[in-house]
């Protein structure tokens, strides 16, 4: 679009303004082309966020899904003296999980040592300080895994920099497999730290 602007210009001047119609097509690229990259970057951002919330809201329905009386459920915490956001969160007898949602329409690779976009790696820094973060608050070990929406995804996932990484629809086995680590009273009580400790865009779907 801006090229045929351009050539517009150019074709609309007579010879003697030949040279103006040229320096005024330049002004209008040198104007107008950034605009429209920065435009594409956008929408390209709003895409990807989109699909991100959409991925977001798929875990937050599958995690739903275990049982009220043994599990407390929150999404979307607010870290406290940060800009950082906790996509989910979930205790219950097999401990604190501290879930982070990942979407992508690249072919998944996942192996025991790596977890890859297409040719991008799954960086899981975020993952394991958020962790982190939460443990420190609650007292106790919080164990970090990654919910991936995307294809090829295999059934038993991978490991990312040492972060178990799951399909979504394996997920809710992953987090019931293991020993016991909390009981019901421990549970209750972790849930009172979360709600005095962070604030959570959702209110947690309360076991009782």
């Amino acid at each position: 679009m801006v090229v045929a602007v351009g050539v517009g210009l150019i074709a609309a001047g007579g010879p003697g303004s030949r040279l103006e119609m040229v320096t005024m097509a330049m002004v209008v690229l040198a104007v107008v082309a950034p605009a429209v990259l920065v435009a594409g970057r956008a929408g390209r951002g709003i895409d990807r966020w989109l699909r991100g919330a959409a991925a977001e809201e798929a875990t937050a329905r599958v995690l739903e899904r275990l049982p009220p009386r043994k599990w407390t459920v929150w999404h979307d915490l607010r870290v406290p003296g940060s800009r950082a956001n906790i996509d989910h969160v979930a205790i219950g007898p097999t401990g604190v999980w501290l879930v982070d949602t990942k979407s992508t329409r690249a072919p998944v690779r996942a192996t025991r040592w790596s977890v890859r976009f297409g040719d991008r790696r799954l960086d899981t820094t975020a993952t394991r300080w958020e962790a982190g973060v939460l443990g420190d608050r609650l007292g106790v070990p919080t164990r970090p895994i990654v919910a991936v929406h995307g294809p090829g995804m295999r059934r038993r996932g991978g490991r990312a920099q040492g972060v178990p990484a799951v399909p979504v629809d394996r997920l809710l086995r992953r987090l019931r497999r293991g020993r016991r680590r909390l009981a019901g009273a421990d549970i209750e009580a972790l849930a009172g730290l979360v709600e005095a400790e962070f604030e959570a865009a959702e209110r947690p779907r309360l076991h009782g």
